[in-house]
């Protein structure tokens, strides 16, 4: 009889390892049946019944710290140059505007005809100027002695030169024009 045991012993095992769900089964069972290793009390300890832990009532009561604010060094080191962008601090009421409006408004006689001419490159001074008429922002003619326009000027322009050309032959007039942080509005007017 011993024989027949070992025979059905060993068509059990063939079974179990042939199909994976009664392996998975059977592997599921134990493991839900040993536990999932919840607390076990280790490192907690309970009070002993019968005790009655006692309480100070008594507070004490502590001052804080006197905080004293340092005076102000009297000679603050210098704040370095910015070395790079980082390093850079812009006021909030800066609009970091690349360019600004220019408003030109040009108003002489009528019955001359005019050209005008606003340049950056320059030199010399009291009408005897040398300019650079290929550095020119703006270039066009009056109509009727008038010229009424509004242009963009890159921000590092701060000073320009005017010029006004006359058809007939009348020498030139120049007029320095300068930017001016003070007003809201930059306007160039030559009459």
């Amino acid at each position: 009889m011993i024989f027949p045991m070992k025979q059905s012993i060993t068509k059990l095992c063939r079974t179990i390892f042939i199909s994976p769900i009664l392996v998975i089964t059977i592997i599921s069972t134990l493991l839900s049946g040993c536990g999932g290793g919840g607390d076990d009390g280790a490192g907690t300890t309970n009070a002993p019944t019968g005790v009655t832990p006692t309480t100070d009532t008594t507070t004490p009561t502590t001052t804080p710290p006197e905080t004293t604010t340092p005076d102000p060094d009297p000679n603050p080191e210098p704040i370095p140059d910015p070395t790079s962008l980082d390093d850079l601090i812009v006021d909030a009421d800066n609009a970091m505007q690349a360019t600004f409006e220019l408003t030109i408004a040009i108003d002489i006689d009528s019955q001359k005809r005019a050209y005008f001419s606003l340049c950056d490159e320059f030199s010399g001074s009291n009408n005897d100027y040398r300019v650079n008429f290929e550095s020119c922002q703006y270039r066009g003619p009056t109509v009727n002695g008038k010229l009424d326009t509004d242009l963009k000027i890159a921000n590092h322009n701060g000073q320009l030169i005017a010029v006004l050309w006359f058809y007939d032959g009348t020498a030139p007039k120049y007029q320095i024009w300068q930017y001016d942080d003070q007003a809201q509005d930059q306007r160039l007017t030559l009459n």
